[in-house]
């Protein structure tokens, strides 16, 4: 891949952030949301932007639904900032392992806790 089409990636993915954090108007968006990676096609022409989701499986769902319907405004908005060719058309897949590792560490955490006080 090539250094351009990185940078475009590290681009969207930081706008996309953006805009979650400023907020869109869809409830099914409320959950803590984080944008793990942003893969371009060879093309450019898609992105698929891989998400984290701390939240219930109702939550996760309504995550990917609500970003899936806002894909054509993120997709706007991202276009007016962006100066590409062509404005990539956003499919959002949902990371489960990040909200495993996060318990895994707290597990080890509490277990290190556990030990030291045992000493």
């Amino acid at each position: 891949m090539s250094i351009q089409s990185k940078r475009l990636e590290e681009s969207i993915k930081i706008k996309l952030s953006s805009l979650l954090i400023k907020g869109l108007k869809d409830p099914r968006l409320d959950s803590f949301i984080t944008i793990l990676g942003v893969e371009l096609s060879k093309d450019g022409r898609t992105a698929k932007v891989v998400i984290s989701v701390i939240g219930s499986e109702k939550e996760k769902i309504s995550a990917i639904e609500g970003l899936e319907s806002a894909s054509g405004y993120i997709q706007m908005r991202i276009g007016r900032e962006l100066k590409v060719k062509y404005v990539p058309h956003f499919i959002f897949k949902l990371d489960d392992k990040t909200e495993e590792r996060v318990k895994l560490v707290h597990r080890l955490e509490t277990s290190e806790k556990f030990d030291k006080e045992g000493d």
